[in-house]
């Protein structure tokens, strides 16, 4: 109808103005519709929400389900569920199923997956627990995303025996053979430093058909990193290098190597490493800058560490204030405040940079 008309010639800001004067004067409009209007103000994830303009929003979709609360459905209540998960707004999460429930509209599966990364990323492992156990109907429907939330709930909240023990449920059901799924699970050994079951997942993948991506090896790479195993994390990098292998690294696997070998002091392998991203053709952005400067700092070597920021300068990036504060510890290492103050005021001079 006539909204649906607006929100395609005028767009999202012109047809909520349009619902408002509908409501003013009384005119009904759809839910269809409505519910439109709500993705679209969500968008994808990707952008910030403008705080004050969602909740506009919420005000005008309220205000249509109080007015016309037998033209609602799940679909107009999730939408209004993931705006809240998206403000991370608990007490609006919970006012909305509390309308759901009076106005008898019945969850789905996509509603259980909503409300447990709600409470998966607010921390609050019980409510995860609790709605998961609750929605027996639901989670019996749930598909490989409504589970991907819910493994990611628990691994956010530190509980990987509980994403463990629901994947092993799925593996009964055979539903677990999906690549999230696993990456999830994998990184939530990370969280934990548990690299064996981390691995274990991993060379379950292969015989269980699942496919690695990028991610999953990314993925894998943290947890040796973070579990101090290097000859693990370079036999995965030799693995990926291989003639004929599916997943190439990224900038974000050789970094992910960088990093382990920074922390272990191999500061040569680190520099090396620099070198085989860029021959690559690969771009280094400031965080692998950073990252190798960091590692100079833990290994007392100076001149490796300026020689590194006099690189990033020549490759044409800005140093951020994360830079500048590694610069400061580096120059710690040798000199007191006021002498390490000046060198690295003399650095960014000398490249010709503002100190920030």
């Amino acid at each position: 109808g006539g909204l649906e008309d607006v929100l395609r010639r005028k767009g999202v800001d012109e047809a909520w103005n349009a619902l408002e004067e509908m409501q003013r004067n009384g005119v009904t409009s759809d839910k269809f519709t409505v519910s439109r209007l709500l993705m679209k103000t969500v968008g994808d994830g990707r952008f910030k929400l403008n705080v004050p303009r969602t909740y506009r929003c919420i005000g005008l979709v309220q205000r249509f389900i109080d007015s016309q609360p037998r033209d609602v459905d799940e679909v107009l209540f999730n939408a209004l569920l993931d705006i809240s998960c998206r403000l991370r707004d608990l007490s609006w999460t919970e006012a909305t199923v509390k309308r759901m429930q009076e106005l008898s509209v019945k969850p789905s599966p996509v509603t259980l997956g909503i409300l447990v990364k709600t409470y998966g990323q607010a921390g609050d492992i019980q409510k995860v627990l609790q709605v998961w156990s609750e929605m027996d109907e639901q989670r019996r429907g749930a598909n490989a995303k409504t589970y991907g939330c819910m493994l990611d709930a628990c691994v956010k909240c530190g509980r990987l025996d509980a994403a463990l023990e629901i994947f092993a449920g799925m593996k009964r059901e055979g539903q677990h053979k999906n690549t999230i799924l696993y990456t999830t699970l994998i990184k939530g050994c990370g969280l934990e430093r548990n690299l064996s079951k981390a691995l274990e997942l991993f060379r379950e993948m292969a015989s269980e058909s699942v496919a690695h991506n990028a991610i999953t090896y990314n993925s894998i790479l943290e947890v040796c990193v973070r579990c101090n195993d290097l000859t693990a994390a370079e036999g995965l990098l030799q693995e990926m290098l291989s003639r004929g292998h599916s997943v190439k690294p990224d900038l974000i696997t050789y970094s992910t190597v960088l990093k382990g070998y920074c922390h272990a002091g191999c500061l040569d392998k680190a520099s090396k490493m620099l070198e085989s991203i860029k021959s690559r053709g690969l771009h280094c952005d400031e965080l692998v800058y950073n990252t190798l400067i960091d590692g100079c700092v833990k290994a007392c070597d100076i001149d490796t560490g300026v020689r590194v920021f006099e690189e990033m300068i020549a490759a044409g990036l800005r140093p951020s204030t994360v830079t500048h504060g590694i610069l400061m510890r580096l120059h710690l290492r040798a000199a007191a405040e006021d002498e390490a103050n000046d060198a690295v005021a003399q650095l960014y001079q000398r490249s010709g940079i503002e100190r920030p």
